[in-house]
């Protein structure tokens, strides 16, 4: 299962070097549970973390810019930590937690990251730019 890195980087250093983490983590479970491994507890273990440190980041950054999407943003990763809390105790009972697992990130990534966090990465460069008019259409990048 390719994934193209590219479809998740927006241009934002700090929130495009953990997109690319979250995918390598998608294709490292794959390649996994196609070669018949199971998922393992330090992925679930990076999954937490990440829910833990990077949302939390994501969300602070979204309330120090004023983001007007910041609470339908922070219900989806409400419901992603929510996920993968259910995913650590359903392993912890049966190791087999792999295709959810994949199931959880691929919508993820196809999902959160590729619209609303595209919508978000639009409103930063906005923030940024000299010229507020020269910042790139979300619409577009959802479209696209």
């Amino acid at each position: 299962m390719p994934i193209v890195t590219m479809a998740v980087a927006f241009g934002v250093k700090e929130i495009d070097q953990y997109h690319l983490h979250l995918v390598q983590l998608l294709n490292r479970t794959y390649d996994d549970f196609r070669e018949g491994t199971y998922l393992s507890k330090h992925a679930i273990d990076e999954l937490i973390d990440y829910a833990a440190s990077r949302l939390a980041w994501e969300e602070r950054h979204m309330t120090s810019l004023s983001y007007p999407g910041l609470a339908e943003h922070k219900s989806e990763h409400d419901f992603f930590t929510a996920s993968i809390l259910q995913i650590q105790t359903k392993y912890k009972h049966d190791a087999n937690s792999s295709v959810e697992t994949i199931w959880l990130l691929c919508n993820w990534v196809t999902h959160h990251i590729r619209e609303a966090d595209a919508i978000l990465a639009c409103f930063i460069d906005a923030q940024h730019a000299s010229d507020k008019s020269k910042g790139c259409k979300a619409a577009d990048l959802v479209a696209g």
